[in-house]
């Protein structure tokens, strides 16, 4: 009788060891650096989460090293428009992610901007900044957003949604430029010459095609459109377009 006493014992702690070092759950306090040849593999309905910034992907996502996830107190600036003062930054751009990312801030680090209006700001492979319009958690200090087409990006941070790093209101190339940005109701196009514009979103499926310089986006879902225009002589310009 004793003896299967101990073997029951023995059983439940080994259970219990096993699920202990099973739960799909990988946290770091601080910066971390993976190596060349070594790798994080973060599970499906698990997270990832480093000095306040959490990956919880849809499905299996690896970060490859050489690569190293820092944060800095240093805000981005684009022109007069400022993010709040964390950043962080991977050395190696992380690619094809689908999945829910949570970036913590404190009171301390907001920089003036008032919390109802933050947006979760990342940078492309491209170098290019897109935000979108996140899950406020004010008591906690979380913004989180659900990525559910692949992305890819090297910084994250967050912004004013009525400054943010991505607004796009000046001249690109003295032909043609819109506004207001970010909007509500719609998108005006000023321009010397006749164009024909495209508006995609972000998972590059075609929302509305026209000629006319005037776009209604009222109906659209707040978040991240492209829009292309291409003129009479055949010249592109592309903005990224902020649909609140």
């Amino acid at each position: 009788m004793v003896n299967k006493i101990k073997v029951n014992l023995q059983k439940f702690f080994m259970k219990l060891l096993l699920l202990i070092f099973t739960i799909p759950f990988i946290t770091f306090s601080q910066s971390i650096t993976i190596s060349e040849g070594s790798f994080i593999n973060i599970f499906e309905n698990s997270s990832f989460s480093i000095d306040g910034l959490e990956l919880s992907p849809s499905v299996a996502h690896t970060i490859v090293g050489p690569n190293t996830i820092a944060r800095s107190s240093t805000p981005i600036t684009f022109g007069d428009n400022s993010s709040i003062e964390r950043v962080y930054e991977l050395s190696d751009e992380l690619t094809d992610y689908s999945g829910i990312l949570s970036f913590r801030y404190l009171d301390s680090e907001l920089n003036g901007i008032a919390e109802s209006d933050l947006v979760l700001e990342v940078m492309d492979t491209n170098d290019v900044w897109n935000n979108v319009i996140p899950n406020i958690d004010d008591v906690n200090n979380i913004l989180s957003y659900d990525f559910t087409i692949f992305v890819g990006f090297k910084k994250i941070t967050a912004s004013a949604s009525s400054s943010t790093l991505t607004i796009k209101t000046e001249t690109l190339n003295d032909i043609v430029r819109v506004y207001p940005n970010p909007t509500t109701d719609k998108i005006v196009i000023v321009s010397n010459l006749p164009q024909h514009s495209t508006l995609f979103n972000k998972a590059g499926q075609k929302i509305l095609e026209s000629n006319a310089l005037e776009l209604d986006v009222t109906d659209l879902p707040t978040g991240v459109y492209f829009l292309n225009l291409q003129n009479t002589q055949n010249q592109i310009s592309t903005f990224n377009i902020i649909k609140k």
